[in-house]
């Protein structure tokens, strides 16, 4: 009897401990702000996209600004859905729950589009967040930034979050070590912001089932961000560098 005390009074320790290390302190949500929610109206028309194939667009709405931590927090405590897990950027501790402002990372595509589903919205397609962050060009996109031609270097000011000078040790001369607040560089022609860096983007393909990433981000190069250059990602992945944006 004296044995069979001791393996419950074991097993009952065991499971405290547990629990109690399981408790993890979450902060209250930020409140949404108007901005999180606006879209921006993008006409129909035909463009010629990056790998120079004439592609027909119908009009669609384009999330202005890319996911941020508080709407995404907001849609996945409204559905159950996990919390993305910490980034882990040196000086900014608790990134999903105190940096609302800025775009949510470490997000899997699957994920992603639960969360789109949730508000009917979706993840745009390639060949619309390209016509959609090529509005105001002229002549072949391919190798093109969204504001246009010049190197980021060249143009007055600074246009988005990358990898400055493509230095890894100097990224933060754009104002930023890591990611940015949402809306921190100038609009594009069709008033959508951080289509270059930041975070790249989720985008789905409509020749094939997989996921790719669009516009470059604060830890890729300046050639990231020109149209063209992507790379396919698993349903499941996560990256420190990808987030998204809705499309409807």
């Amino acid at each position: 009897m004296k044995v069979y005390l001791k393996v419950i009074l074991l097993v009952l320790i065991v499971v405290f401990t547990a629990c109690k290390e399981e408790q993890v302190f979450v902060p209250a949500a930020y409140p949404l702000e108007e901005e999180d929610t606006l879209f921006v109206s993008i006409p129909g028309g035909t463009f010629v996209n990056s790998s120079g194939e004439t592609v027909e667009i119908q009009a669609f709405q384009l999330q202005k600004s890319e996911m941020n931590n508080r709407l995404f927090r907001h849609l996945a405590d409204q559905s159950e859905l996990s919390h993305p897990a910490d980034p882990g950027f040196p000086g900014m501790e608790d990134y999903f729950y105190q940096y609302p402002d800025y775009p949510a990372v470490n997000i899997s595509p699957g994920k992603a589009e639960a969360i789109a589903a949730l508000v009917g919205a979706r993840l745009p397609t390639r060949d619309e967040w390209e016509y959609a962050a090529s509005i105001g060009l002229t002549g072949s996109i391919a190798d093109q930034y969204p504001w246009g031609n010049l190197s980021p270097a060249d143009v007055p000011g600074v246009p988005a979050n990358y990898m400055a000078l493509d230095n890894w040790q100097q990224r933060d001369l754009d104002g930023f070590m890591y990611t940015a607040p949402g809306r921190s560089y100038p609009l594009s022609n069709a008033g959508l912001a951080d289509l270059a860096g930041n975070a790249s983007e989720m985008v789905t393909s409509a020749s094939d089932s997989a996921i790719y990433v669009m516009g470059g981000s604060w830890a890729q190069v300046e050639n990231a961000m020109t149209f063209g250059f992507t790379r396919q990602i698993g349903h499941g992945d996560i990256n420190w560098f990808v987030g998204f944006r809705l499309a409807k």
